[in-house]
């Protein structure tokens, strides 16, 4: 398959829905090669089939981004079967409690500090020295606008998004001149299975804040992921792409 990505070796995390499968979707249409992850392997395996359906080339990855030993071994496979990995793109999320700071857990925050936070830095560790090793590779993180301008009843999930951005700036600036480059694209509200945990007054509250008037899709966001994937972004690294229909516009 022929395309901005042809012969790219990718991993997307959390991509078995929602944005993760928008993005490996459009990854494998420019010809990557995508491994799809998601914890539940079920659904993991559906979404590798939907892309090959289409003609993409996806493996299927279940497994936990918390779960380091599992992750080292998955790269070492990817290494193995490809002899490179060209792109990590963590974008694995758990589901958010979407409630008042004030009437949250420990138990809450851990689902978005834990999955959202530590996970990315999980991923990126174990891939960082194999792309630093081949002087090549592409980093790109999913962070949120809500990590850029903060969003009620999502405080722990905020934090987490903008600890992603500040990510993203260091280790841009850790690897500037070794062929890694790192990234983050900010996604505003978009059309996944995420909406439903969410009240309908919060869902009427964010369309009310993006002048566009509606929702992403999730390959919307897969097209900005597939540039910063690709050879026409080798100039660019430390930024934060907002795709957000102009949410956080200044």
């Amino acid at each position: 398959m022929s395309g901005r990505l042809a012969g790219k070796v990718a991993l997307v995390t959390g991509s078995g829905q929602g944005i993760g499968f928008g993005i490996a979707r459009v990854i494998a249409r420019e010809g990557a090669t995508v491994w799809v992850n998601d914890l539940v392997e079920e659904r993991a395996a559906e979404a590798t089939a939907r892309i090959q359906a289409e003609g993409g080339r996806a493996e299927t990855a279940a497994g936990s981004v918390l779960d380091y030993a599992w992750l080292q071994s998955l790269t070492a496979e990817i290494v193995e079967r490809s002899g490179h990995l060209d792109v990590l793109v963590n974008n694995a999320v758990a589901p958010s409690v979407n409630i008042p700071f004030a009437q949250s857990t420990p138990e809450d925050w851990e689902r978005d500090l834990g999955v959202g936070l530590r996970g990315y830095l999980l991923a990126t560790r174990v891939v960082i020295n194999h792309m630093l090793e081949r002087g090549a590779g592409r980093i790109i993180h999913i962070s949120s606008s809500a990590g850029k301008v903060g969003s009620p009843n999502l405080a722990a999930y905020s934090a987490a998004k903008g600890a992603v951005i500040a990510f993203t700036k260091a280790l841009a600036r850790e690897t500037a001149g070794t062929g890694v480059r790192v990234n983050s694209v900010a996604p505003g509200a978009a059309n996944t299975p995420m909406q439903d945990r969410l009240s309908d007054e919060f869902k009427a509250y964010m369309q009310s804040t993006i002048p566009l008037g509606r929702y992403a899709e999730p390959e919307e966001l897969g097209e900005m992921v597939a540039f910063l994937a690709s050879d026409a972004a080798d100039y660019i690294t430390g930024q934060v792409f907002s795709v957000d229909g102009g949410r956080t516009m200044q």
